[in-house]
């Protein structure tokens, strides 16, 4: 019987801030729960500036807009109420590096208590959106997330390409590949409205789905231009359905409106949909395309194979991991016609469609999320057991290290996760 853990989650993104740490941490927080865990959230404020409790364990910091970028929020990490919970927590995890991060790093070094932290952002990747005055060099950032994650107990990471970018980092703590699928039972209910009917879509078009926020490093004018060239290959009765917004919403729509897309409604940007509206866009589509290079695991691909979407996306980071390029869909280079040779490939090979539509729900059912969070809930108590025997191993008057609670090395991780899948095999 395994233990009941108090956990902490400190981060700087949550509800209602749409992104994919903001849309995965209430989903493993309820399944944490569900396995008879304790889970305590500390987050920022979107609708007022001070402090407050929203709930019986989500504690609101006050916060105010980033200047640089409207939706996220510049915490201030003071709350009386919240510091009384400090004592209580078994382990702290932090989801981000910022404010909440190095408030993480102080809960855990004040109370002894370990800290795993989750690297979900290639952040050398979105040093955009800060103005030229603010912006580090991505040396300067390497070095940054270096050091936050030295000063953890461990870390985990999304997918291989993002450890291996860590390592190349210096980062020295155990780093672990723990990817979070999805709630698979949501996607197996039947859809709750009539996607095609809101979108005056006859059942004889094919969609083609591209989810996610409209920002600059998602890429999506490599999908618009691939969707020019599959409609200039000459396919015809399909529509590239784009859910979602951003800053980079306007310049999308003015390209497409110059490839001719919006002629007809060929492509249709939705704007934003709540989660579960997004949910039916999936089980209600044909095909995911996605062009994004800097996804560290893209919860979107999760989202897709859930709903037995194939799907085409650009080989790079996130997606070499989450998807199995011929087995659950087909990965291209950033070369606008190959991937619009795939797209027409998967459009035109009814059998081929079949078989990796079926494959992505298998995989999905296999990596479902809470298996995930079991592995997670696995890893917290590894860092406990492990601080609880360095304290008994530690002589008396010798200070304890940040990296005395670490879990097995990452190499050791690996091997036992070969072991144990030669012994599935």
């Amino acid at each position: 019987m395994r233990r009941k853990l108090t956990i902490g989650f400190f981060t700087d993104t949550y509800r209602p801030q749409i992104n994919g740490v903001a849309t995965l941490l209430p989903l493993v927080e309820r399944l944490l729960e569900r396995l008879g865990h304790e889970v305590y959230v500390f987050a920022p404020a979107y609708d007022r500036r001070r402090a407050y409790r929203e709930g019986e364990r989500v504690f609101r910091y006050p916060a105010v807009p980033a200047f640089f970028h409207k939706e996220s929020r510049m915490t201030f990490p003071f709350h009386r109420e919240a510091r009384k919970i400090f004592d209580k927590l078994d382990i702290v995890h932090s989801h981000t590096p910022f404010t909440m991060g190095l408030l993480a790093i102080w809960v855990s070094r004040r109370h002894a208590v370990p800290h795993l932290h989750t690297y979900h952002t290639l952040f050398t990747e979105y040093l955009h959106y800060l103005p030229r005055w603010l912006r580090p060099s991505p040396e300067a950032v390497k070095r940054l997330s270096r050091a936050f994650c030295n000063r953890c107990d461990a870390v985990t990471v999304p997918s291989r390409p993002m450890r291996e970018e860590l390592l190349s980092y210096g980062v020295e703590v155990p780093v672990h590949v723990l990817p979070f699928g999805m709630d698979v039972e949501v996607f197996r209910r039947p859809p709750e409205r009539n996607v095609r009917e809101e979108l005056g879509l006859p059942t004889t078009e094919r969609v083609l789905l591209c989810a996610g926020r409209l920002s600059k490093e998602k890429n999506v004018e490599f999908v618009l231009r691939a969707f020019r060239r599959l409609l200039d290959r000459g396919v015809r009765g399909v529509r590239l359905v784009i859910v979602g917004d951003g800053p980079h919403r306007a310049e999308l729509e003015r390209l497409a409106r110059e490839l001719r897309l919006l002629d007809g409604r060929k492509a249709i940007f939705t704007g934003y949909r709540p989660w579960e509206a997004l949910v039916d866009y999936y089980k209600t589509s044909d095909l995911f395309v996605y062009g994004s290079k800097t996804e560290t695991q893209g919860i979107v691909f999760t989202e897709a194979q859930a709903a037995g979407l194939p799907v085409v996306a650009v080989g790079a980071m996130g997606a070499l991991e989450a998807v199995q390029d011929g087995v659950t869909g087909l990965l291209t280079r950033e070369d606008e016609e190959e991937f619009a040779e795939a797209v027409e490939r998967l459009l035109r090979d009814e059998t081929l469609y079949t078989r990796l539509s079926q494959a992505a729900r298998e995989l999905s059912e296999r990596n479902s999320i809470r298996r995930s969070v079991e592995r997670l809930v696995g890893i917290y108590e590894g860092l406990i057991d492990s601080r609880l025997r360095s304290r008994r191993e530690r002589p008396a008057g010798v200070a304890e290290s940040p990296s005395s609670s670490s879990s097995p090395s990452a190499s050791e991780e690996d091997e036992e996760e070969a072991a144990h899948g030669a012994r599935s095999r």
